[in-house]
């Protein structure tokens, strides 16, 4: 692959894209005979509409070729969203990559179908932005990596709070001390609805039919084990990819809890989950931070700063809607609860980072002594109260 970048507007524009936004110094389309990326789209329902209508259409370098989905009214909505006119539409892919020129593929079909459609579009020498979680088993998604290395081809993965500006702010913070070393992760995807789509009152056409063998299983295919790993692949993939990359390693331990107990209305997944990860923290991680002694025995400990551990909580639950989906990266000198709709920064009453305002940094002075007295329950709430935005410049 050409390590040069014929499209400096590339990244520019199609990082906004949850499409196509490849982030690396190669350029995947280096190869390309023109100056606009042409980007088919397989799967326009919910999510694949929402990148054509919300990304993919809005990047001047872009332009959606094709469209393709089983089921028609799905097909139409995408074509529509791409912008009509001359943008092909398919309801079988592989007769898309036979008679389509394009340079990408988007991928946003149900989990179950996205290693036999990934695998086909790396095998046509496509680029492929496949929508997570990436595979049904692990040996699939071993087996698509594998392919990616051996068609040399970017595969990416569209876990979405990799896209969004403020979980990539608070990274370069958590990297630049303002939280301390990490110690904790809370994390949730809490709702009260229950995840089942009502089905349209009008029948399937006979093309539909030729893809669509249950409709109810088609169209709620979240629901069902052969197609879907319910609340901890469709949700807490989001979670456990902001716990990996903020602590920079992958988990060596996990212990959970699941069960079927409010929506038993035919569906084969569980309607509430609690896990916890552990992960071990050692120097090669750019999570790691060595700390300064709170007290003598701490002092006194030759191993104060051997390798440790970092547990992530998550919870999913779908008929009580507290706490919403968030992600709260703990640290011994602040808090980042962090939201796909904004971010703020908690810092904790000690805490001495730079970053605090001089109001702050007169606040935990006089903490300390508190502290010193016992005085910590107005310690605890305060770290509720007291928080700042965590912003982005958007003018660099």
């Amino acid at each position: 692959m050409s390590k040069g970048f014929s499209r400096r507007n590339f990244l520019k524009t199609a990082s906004a894209t949850a499409g196509v936004a490849i982030a690396t110094t190669y350029s995947p389309f280096s190869y390309a005979k023109n100056e606009r990326v042409r980007v088919a789209s397989i799967g326009t329902g919910g999510q694949g509409g929402f990148h054509l209508y919300d990304g993919l259409t809005r990047a001047q370098n872009i332009e959606v070729v094709a469209v393709c989905d089983v089921y028609e009214f799905h097909l139409e909505a995408g074509y529509q969203h791409a912008g009509g006119g001359d943008v092909k539409k398919y309801m079988d892919y592989r007769k898309m990559l036979e008679e389509v020129e394009f340079d990408a593929a988007v991928i946003a079909t149900p989990l179950h179908t996205h290693h036999d459609i990934s695998w086909d579009c790396l095998d046509a020498g496509k680029w492929v932005f496949c929508e997570k979680t990436l595979c049904y088993s692990i040996e699939d998604a071993r087996d698509l990596v594998q392919k990616a290395h051996d068609a040399e081809r970017f595969l990416q993965v569209g876990h979405q709070r990799r896209y969004n500006p403020t979980y990539n702010k608070g990274l370069q913070m958590a990297r630049e001390g303002v939280i301390g070393r990490i110690n904790h992760i809370d994390a949730q995807w809490h709702r009260n609805n229950q995840w089942r789509r009502p089905l349209p009152t009008r029948p399937l056409t006979e093309r539909e039919k030729e893809y669509i063998k249950d409709f109810e299983r088609h169209y709620n295919w979240r629901l069902y084990r052969e197609s879907s790993g319910g609340l901890m692949t469709e949700l807490a993939t989001h979670a456990l990819d902001v716990a990996n990359w903020f602590l920079d390693a992958r988990p060596t331990k996990v212990v959970g809890y699941g069960g079927l107990d409010y929506w038993r209305d035919g569906r084969e997944v569980f309607d509430n989950v609690n896990v916890v990860f552990e992960y071990d923290i050692t120097p090669e991680s750019d999570a790691y931070v060595a700390i300064e002694p709170r007290n003598q025995g701490q002092k006194d400990n030759p191993d104060l700063n051997a390798p440790y551990k970092v547990r992530v909580v998550y919870s999913s639950i779908t008929a009580n809607a507290q706490k919403g989906a968030s992600e709260t990266i703990q640290g011994d000198q602040g808090a980042f609860k962090m939201t796909e709709l904004g971010s703020r920064f908690y810092p904790e009453a000690t805490s001495t980072v730079e970053w605090l305002d001089d109001a702050h940094k007169d606040d935990s002075q006089d903490n300390a002594i508190v502290i010193t007295t016992g005085g910590t329950l107005f310690l605890n709430n305060q770290a509720i109260d007291r928080s700042k935005p965590i912003t982005v410049n958007t003018d660099k």
